[in-house]
């Protein structure tokens, strides 16, 4: 089985720059902007890291972002046939977090009229961060195995979309308040008692699993939850990432490989 087929993500799943380059992925990026004035490209403009630092530096300044627009998912699709391809697979962050999924389907009704032979199957995530990239490394495996033609990798992807979790946790509860996701009374008295809640994304949507105390505890509870969760570790992609707490991560990633004997990426 040897189809072409071009490989499209938003940028809300953060894949390593090594992965995209790996396997020749398209992203197409979010944009951000702190004053609501001046927009930048998420991983163009501003890395990651010069991110969550301009965060940690200006508190005050909350982060907004947008969705890519139709024109930006236009670009990459003509980008991707003018380089052969005429079988895309997209995915994108959850619908109920962007405007992402959206945009895509319009851009796509638009490239189909004048690009008559393109299939183009766009998958909403349900989730974004890591449970996004996860499912996008899985679905890079699958487009360069050989084995799986369109029609299986389409069908496989709808399959396993429910098992893309994101589970997280948080150090601090200010940016949660900020984002309505809990309430200032809750965040006033979570800060105080060192409450450290474990979440996840549920159709876009966090749910929280457990109020942990203290932060050591919660990354436990993290990773036993995430162990507990995992039915097939060698079918299984996970994929860890932080925001200016490498030094968790690093607790994270030993505690998943003594309990799993996997590989995280």
């Amino acid at each position: 089985m040897n189809e072409k087929i071009a490989q499209l993500v938003d940028s809300a799943g953060n894949l390593p720059r090594e992965m995209l380059e790996k396997y020749a992925i398209k992203e197409v990026p979010l944009y951000f902007s702190f004053d609501q004035e001046h927009y930048y490209r998420e991983n163009i403009d501003y890395s990651n890291t010069d991110f969550y630092l301009h965060m940690k530096n200006e508190p005050q300044q909350i982060p907004k972002t947008s969705a890519p627009s139709i024109y930006d998912w236009l670009k990459g699709y003509r980008e991707m046939y003018e380089r052969g391809y005429n079988k895309f697979i997209v995915t994108t962050i959850a619908s109920k977090l962007s405007a992402s999924y959206q945009n895509a389907l319009l851009a796509r009704d638009m490239f189909r009229e004048s690009i008559k032979d393109a299939k183009i199957e766009i998958f909403e995530s349900g989730t974004c961060a890591c449970g996004q990239a996860a499912l996008e490394i899985k679905i890079a495996h699958m487009i360069n195995c050989q084995k799986l033609g369109w029609e299986d990798i389409t069908k496989r992807i709808g399959q396993i979309i429910p098992n893309a979790v994101s589970l997280f946790t948080v150090q601090e509860l200010t940016y949660m308040l900020a984002g309505g996701r809990i309430g200032g009374a809750a965040a006033m008295l979570g800060n105080l008692v060192k409450i450290r809640p474990v979440c996840e994304f549920v159709n876009g949507v966090v749910h929280p699993i457990k109020a942990v105390r203290g932060r050591r505890k919660s990354l436990d509870y993290l990773i036993n939850t995430c162990v507990n969760r995992i039915k097939n570790v060698r079918n299984s992609v996970i994929i860890t990432q932080q925001a200016l707490c490498e030094e968790d991560e690093l607790f994270i990633i030993k505690g998943l490989k003594q309990k799993l004997g996997q590989d995280i990426h």
